[in-house]
């Protein structure tokens, strides 16, 4: 079973590996409470996608609804739902080691989701039904909620659910410095992480970024174009200026490798903006609706 993600698109989590702690208005993205009993206290790395505000907005509507978005759509395809009706909330959580995805939606009419499983075996563990092996299952929590990933993530989730006590405190305190009206948002405690996207191409340079970061958060609002905030916290003034660099030294190499004749990838660049105070480097995302195409196709390919 491969894993899959929570969040919207893997353009997000490579920001938020680029980035961390986010100085926005106090409040933060309000985690369904559906799936916020069910978070390990050992989390490092949360991502959620809050699908149905998403795919309200015109940015979705115009530019992502007719692409493939891989891990929204494996956890999708998985479980047997159509994401663009009876998806509604995606919370990805790992400790570093393991990972899975709480997915809160109408995954069944009858009581129990009709999953698209060949071979797996049906265990139990404190009362709850998984369907896989002891690598990778299905969590059957109830009819609108599900949890998919790796079997030892499960059974601490069960765990958490048992405490019901939601994001661990430090989670939780980087998660109230975003913006309330963020769609796609993320968080990372620090320590090393298995990121649930395809490392290669753009992404290439994701866990040397990571490495310069002790704790982080990324913020998405695509209401009117692409707007965020990512912020990152190294342990030195050292790994902060080198970051802040390689930052820079990548959006400069963008635009040098741009022709005059493709404006909106210019524009692209131009919409990221870092800078650095302390061991604090901040990345500002301000993309105007008329880049979208282009950095989807920069990010993600081609539509689909």
């Amino acid at each position: 079973m491969r894993m899959p993600l929570a969040p919207f698109v893997a353009a997000g989590l490579a920001l938020t590996a680029m980035v961390g702690c986010t100085k926005a208005p106090p409040a933060g993205p309000r985690i369904d409470p559906a799936l916020a009993g069910w978070i390990p206290q050992d989390t490092a790395m949360m991502a959620g996608v809050r699908v149905e505000a998403l795919e309200r907005t015109p940015v979705y509507q115009r530019f992502l609804a007719h692409r493939t978005l891989p891990q929204v759509d494996d956890f999708s395809e998985r479980v047997g739902i159509n994401p663009r009706k009876d998806l509604w909330e995606l919370l990805y959580v790992s400790n570093g080691k393991s990972s899975a995805v709480l997915g809160h939606g109408m995954f069944s009419d009858e009581g129990e989701p009709k999953l698209q499983q060949r071979g797996d075996n049906r265990f139990n563990y404190k009362g709850f039904n998984l369907v896989g092996n002891e690598r990778s299952a299905i969590l059957l929590i109830n009819q609108t909620v599900l949890a998919m990933g790796d079997t030892d993530e499960l059974r601490a989730m069960v765990d958490a659910h048992e405490k019901a006590a939601g994001p661990p405190p430090a989670m939780a305190a980087l998660l109230a410095r975003m913006s309330a009206s963020a769609q796609v948002w993320a968080t990372y405690g620090g320590g090393a992480v298995r990121l649930p996207f395809d490392m290669s191409g753009n992404l290439s340079n994701v866990n040397k970024i990571l490495s310069l970061i002790q704790t982080g958060t990324l913020y998405l609002d695509l209401s009117t174009g692409l707007a965020g905030v990512a912020e990152g916290t190294s342990v030195t003034d050292q790994d902060a200026e080198q970051l802040e660099g390689g930052l820079k030294a990548m959006i400069g190499l963008g635009r040098l490798s741009t022709s005059a004749k493709q404006p909106e990838l210019l524009m692209v660049w131009d919409g990221l903006r870092p800078t650095r105070e302390s061991r604090e480097v901040k990345l500002q995302i301000d993309e105007p609706e008329q880049t979208m195409d282009t950095l989807l196709n920069l990010v993600l390919g081609g539509a689909k």
